[in-house]
């Protein structure tokens, strides 16, 4: 999506055990852009791609600037995009878990310069798409000479690997995307500040799909002093409770209304409903020093962690982190590049209970490059990664999406 700061686009690949890569676009991409982008790779562990700064999507126009990846066995893939004194990444979701509905999460932007953003993209010919579109100040929004209000309709319709990306002055939180086949849907803003102190940072993420969401999430916080402010996201009516310190507060939420909480550095939130909810971490602004910037970050839930992580931790920042949240009895079992962590700082660590279960939460400090977390039984984990330094903050999670019985 935009970022405003023509900043430079990488995507990242990280592989077990080794895989051959097809990168490919649009046959209607310009020939020259086109050549740039397509090639095919072996990966034997990691790779690193640079797209080009063209690629950045153009409001309210069609256009052919999806990017497919396509490789011989299962790949983590994040795009990190960044410039000096902004940034953002997503983890990128894979085909087979797209499907044919989303929420949008955004924030108010907080001058007018700043955006929020919806895109989307087709991976079949001939998908038509309607965007609900709700707007947090009611104010209008015209695309192509029509107008559009709170709760209108705008309707697309794209062919493979087409995008179309709309922006507004105000937030687009709890705006609909609907299609006729799979797409992939990203959200967020341009640039935003939150909380009114520091900087604007780019705010991008991939979106789950609703009926991939879960309805319990552990929350950790963000170190370096910076809060976080959690959003829960309702897709049907729903009773809820979110938890700090033990102290339970029930909340009763209708579709698409979302409620926001706050957690400082030494807190965890865990997040309870009947229904299927989204939960989204926004890192803010440092209280007590210049690090970091906003980050916005899709909080897997319980039944979303993995047992086998294998990422790459961006490079040029002053502290990266990796936070587990895993079963308490199982905490033993988990390493870090295939050995204990005893050798990484740790910033924080702290018990919660969800259920009858007990988990562990522990942020620890990495370096950056590549790095593999699993746990030795098998037991699953969910992993958040944060990075910062002057002005800047990135943010990305380990999956965002349900997994079958069979653990995909």
């Amino acid at each position: 999506m935009t970022d405003g700061a023509s900043s430079t686009k990488n995507i990242y690949i990280t592989s077990e055990n080794g895989v051959q890569m097809n990168i490919s676009t649009s046959e209607h991409l310009d020939t020259l852009l086109k050549s740039q982008i397509d090639r095919v790779v072996t990966i034997p562990s990691n790779e690193h791609i640079i797209v080009p700064t063209e690629m950045e999507l153009t409001s309210f126009k069609k256009e052919t600037k999806a990017i497919l990846i396509e490789t011989s066995d299962d790949v983590f893939v994040i795009t990190h995009a960044v410039r000096r004194g902004t940034v953002g990444s997503t983890t990128q979701i894979p085909i087979h878990k797209l499907s044919t509905k989303y929420v949008v999460i955004s924030t108010e932007p907080a001058v007018l310069s700043f955006k929020s953003q919806i895109a989307v993209t087709a991976i079949e010919d001939n998908t038509t798409i309607a965007v609900t579109l709700k707007m947090m100040r009611h104010i209008n929004l015209t695309i192509d000479g029509n107008i559009y209000q709170n709760n209108d309709v705008f309707n697309v319709t794209l062919n493979r690997l087409e995008t179309y990306q709309i922006e507004h002055k105000t937030d687009l939180t709890g705006s609909i995307i609907e299609s006729s086949k799979p797409i992939a849907a990203f959200s967020g803003n341009d640039c935003n500040r939150l909380e009114n102190i520091g900087a604007c940072d780019y705010l991008i993420e991939q979106l789950p799909p609703v009926n991939g969401l879960d309805t319990t999430y552990i929350v950790p916080p963000n170190s370096d002093d910076r809060y976080t402010k959690v959003l829960i996201t309702a897709v049907n009516s729903t009773n809820l409770t979110y938890t700090i310190n033990s102290t339970p507060r029930a909340v009763l939420m209708n579709e698409y209304i979302s409620n926001g909480t706050t957690i400082s550095s030494n807190q965890i939130c865990v997040v309870q409903a009947e229904n299927p909810v989204l939960v989204t971490a926004f890192g803010l602004h440092s209280k007590s020093s210049k690090l970091g910037d906003p980050s916005m970050t899709i909080v897997p839930g319980i039944n979303q962690y993995l047992d086998y992580y294998k990422i790459v931790v961006p490079t040029g920042y002053d502290h990266n982190y990796v936070s587990i949240m895993i079963k308490h009895a199982a905490k033993d079992s988990f390493r870090i590049n295939g050995s204990t962590t005893n050798k990484y700082p740790v910033k924080f660590e702290s018990n919660v209970t969800v259920g009858n279960i007990k988990y562990y939460v522990r942020t620890l400090q990495v370096t950056d490059g590549e790095l593999t977390a699993s746990t030795v039984d098998g037991e699953r984990f969910g992993l958040m990664v944060t990075g910062r330094k002057n002005q800047e903050a990135y943010g990305f999670s380990g999956n965002s999406a349900l997994i079958n019985k069979q653990g995909y």
